[in-house]
C-alpha cells in the first residue's frame, strides 16, 4: 500500500505501521490496512483493531492539514499460545484449552506439566493427550482454540455384595460341557456321570462381599470405596444352612442339586434303569434319572429335571425343570408323537418326529427333522460354541435366535421358523402395561389436584389423621406409578431387543424352502446360500452373508 510500511520491533514483539501522509493516495480506512496486513508476511500477528482505527484518524487528519510528518503506530503483536486449565468441581477431571499462537511459540510438555502441578494436579495426567493438543495448536492458524481432557481421576469402585456359589454344576451345564479325555482333548460321547448328592453334603456357599477398590482425584486425594453388603441367603427346596458355618448350604435329602436364580434346590431324585411296560409310567415330585431307554407310549413326568441316559421312542416326557436326553429321541414320521415338554430347557443328541416345548432354550447336538418346536429362548442345532448341526422339514416357533449349521434340505422340503407368537405375547404385555400406565397417570394427576385443594383449606384437628392416611395412599400411588413406568421402559427395550435377536444363522448353508415369519413380515429362501444370516433390518427381513 502506497505510503504504508510494516516493520517488526523484536524487543517489544510488536508490528509497527509507518505512514507518510503525503504519499497516501486517499483517506485511509481501517479495513484497507487490515486487508493489507492479512495479505502480507505478518498475517499471523495479533491485530490491534483499535490502534489501526486510531492510526487512520491521525493519517487522515495529517493529510487534510498537509502535515508531512511520518506517523508510527503499533498495529499488531506477537503472542505466544495461551493456556487455560480448568479442574472440575469434583476434582475428577482436568480440561485444558490451548489457543494457537500469533507468530509466537507454543509451550513445551514440561511447561504444561509444571502448570498442572501449580493447579494441584498430580494424578491421572495423560502425556499423550497433552502432546496431541500441543501438536494441534502448533499446526493451526492463529487464534484457534483446542480443548481436551488431560487428566482423569479414578473413581472408587464399591465392593460387590456377597453371592451364592454352587459347589456342583447343574445337569444341563454339565451336558453342554463335554468331559476331558486327557491331552487337552474332550470326549464328545462322555457327558459325565449323573450327579446326585448325599444328605448333609455342602452344595453351595456364600462368598463374602468385595472390599471394593480405592480411587483418587486428580489432586491425589484418596477416595474410599464402600464395602459390599452381605445378602441374606434364600433357601431353596430341601436345603438348610450349616450350623457350623452360616455361609454354607447343606442338602437336606439325597438328590439332584440345581442352582438357578441365585437359589440352590436339591430335588428328591427317583432313579430307574429304564421306563417300559415292565416299570410303568413315572410321575414323581422331584427329579428323575433314567439310566436306560424310554420305550413307546410310556410317560415320564417330574416337577424337577428329567435326565435320560438313553433313547426315547414315541414317549411323553414332561419336566418342571430341564429335560436332558443323552442319546436321541424319535417319534413316528409326521405324527410328532414323541413329546418333550419342559418349563426349563431341552437337550437331546438328535431328534425326529418330536413335539418339543421348551420355555427356555433348546439344544439339539446333531440333527432335528420332521418336528414341531415351541421355544421361548434360543434354538441351537449343534455345539453351543459353533453350531454345525442339521435342521430341516420342521416348524419352529422361536423366541430368540436360531443357530444351526445347515438350515433346510437339498430337496427343498418345507422348514418354517416363526417368531410371531413370541413378539405378539410381548406386544400384548406392553399394550396392557401402557393402558394401565395411562389410566394411573390420569388418576394420579386428579388425586394431586384434589389433595392440593384439601391442604389449602382449614382441616379440623379431628380429620387430620384421615388426611394423613390419604397422603400416605397418594405416596403409595406415586411409587406404583414410578414402578410401572420402569416396567414400561423395560418392555419397550425388550421389544427392540427381540427384533434385534430374531435371526436365523446358518453356519454352513441355507437351502430353498426355508420360510421365516414375524406376523405379516415374511421371507422365503428361493435358492441355496452359503454361510448366511437372515435378520430384520429396518423392519424388513434381509439376507446377508455370514462373515467369520
Amino acid at each position: 500500500m502506497k505510503g504504508l510500511t510494516l516493520t517488526i520491533n523484536k524487543a517489544a514483539k510488536q508490528l509497527i505501521a509507518t505512514i507518510d501522509p503525503l504519499l497516501v493516495d486517499d483517506f485511509l480506512q481501517p479495513e484497507a490496512i487490515e486487508a493489507f496486513i492479512h495479505e502480507s508476511e505478518y498475517k499471523q500477528f495479533f491485530i490491534l483493531n483499535n490502534a489501526i482505527a486510531s492510526l487512520c484518524e491521525q493519517s487522515n487528519a495529517a493529510k487534510k492539514s498537509k502535515n508531512s510528518e511520518e506517523l508510527h503506530q503499533a498495529v499488531g503483536e506477537i503472542r505466544d499460545a495461551s493456556v487455560t486449565v480448568t479442574v472440575s468441581n469434583d476434582q475428577m477431571s482436568v480440561e485444558m484449552t490451548i489457543e494457537s499462537p500469533y507468530s509466537g511459540s507454543v509451550p513445551t510438555y514440561e511447561e504444561l506439566l509444571a502448570l498442572l502441578r501449580q493447579k494441584g494436579v498430580n494424578r491421572g495426567i495423560s502425556k499423550k493427550r497433552i502432546k496431541n493438543l500441543l501438536f494441534q495448536a502448533s499446526e493451526a492458524d492463529s487464534g484457534i482454540e483446542f480443548t481436551g481432557i488431560v487428566a482423569i481421576g479414578l473413581p472408587a469402585k464399591d465392593g460387590k455384595p456377597s453371592r451364592l456359589k454352587s459347589l456342583f454344576p447343574n445337569a444341563l451345564d454339565r451336558i453342554l460341557q463335554p468331559q476331558e479325555a486327557g491331552n487337552n482333548k474332550v470326549n464328545m460321547r462322555n457327558l459325565g456321570d449323573i450327579l446326585c448328592v448325599q444328605a448333609k453334603i455342602a452344595v453351595a456357599k456364600r462368598e463374602p462381599p468385595g472390599k471394593g477398590r480405592a480411587g483418587y482425584t486428580v489432586t491425589d486425594s484418596p477416595l474410599s470405596p464402600i464395602e459390599g453388603q452381605w445378602i441374606p441367603i434364600k433357601l431353596g427346596a430341601n436345603t438348610s444352612i450349616s450350623p457350623q458355618d452360616e455361609n454354607i448350604i447343606l442338602a437336606e435329602v439325597s438328590g439332584q442339586p440345581k442352582f438357578e436364580n441365585d437359589i440352590m434346590n436339591v430335588d428328591n431324585t427317583f432313579q430307574t434303569k429304564g421306563v417300559n411296560v415292565g416299570t410303568g409310567n413315572i410321575n414323581y415330585d422331584g427329579a428323575v434319572i433314567v439310566n436306560g431307554d424310554v420305550t413307546e407310549s410310556m410317560e415320564v413326568i417330574a416337577k424337577g429335571d428329567i435326565t435320560i441316559n438313553g433313547f426315547v421312542e414315541s414317549a411323553t416326557i414332561r419336566a418342571g425343570g430341564d429335560i436332558i436326553i443323552t442319546e436321541g429321541a424319535m417319534g413316528k414320521m409326521n405324527e410328532e408323537d414323541c413329546k418333550l415338554h419342559a418349563k426349563g430347557s431341552v437337550f437331546v443328541q438328535h431328534g425326529q418326529g418330536l413335539d418339543i416345548v421348551a420355555n427356555k432354550n433348546l439344544n439339539v447336538r446333531k440333527q432335528l427333522a420332521y418336528s414341531r418346536v415351541k421355544c421361548g429362548g434360543i434354538v441351537t442345532i449343534g455345539e453351543p460354541d459353533r453350531p454345525m448341526g442339521n435342521l430341516f422339514a420342521s416348524t419352529i416357533q422361536c423366541g430368540s435366535t436360531l443357530y444351526a449349521g445347515t438350515v433346510g434340505a437339498v430337496s427343498g422340503s418345507s422348514l418354517i421358523v416363526d417368531f410371531s407368537e413370541s413378539v405378539n405375547t410381548l406386544n400384548a404385555r406392553y399394550e396392557a402395561v401402557l393402558t394401565s400406565l395411562k389410566q394411573l397417570r390420569e388418576n394420579n394427576f386428579d388425586h394431586q389436584i384434589k389433595l392440593r385443594e384439601l391442604h389449602a383449606k382449614h382441616v379440623p384437628n379431628g380429620l387430620l389423621n384421615q388426611l394423613n392416611k390419604i397422603d400416605a395412599v397418594f405416596e403409595s400411588e406415586k411409587h406404583l406409578l414410578k414402578w410401572l413406568e420402569t416396567v414400561e421402559q423395560d418392555l419397550r427395550q425388550a421389544k427392540i431387543d427381540f427384533e434385534k435377536n430374531a435371526r436365523v444363522v446358518a453356519h454352513k448353508e441355507l437351502f430353498p424352502g426355508v420360510s421365516i415369519k414375524m406376523n405379516k413380515r415374511h421371507w422365503r429362501s428361493e435358492k441355496e446360500y452359503l454361510k448366511s444370516v437372515v435378520s430384520l433390518e429396518e423392519g424388513k427381513w434381509q439376507h446377508t452373508p455370514l462373515i467369520n
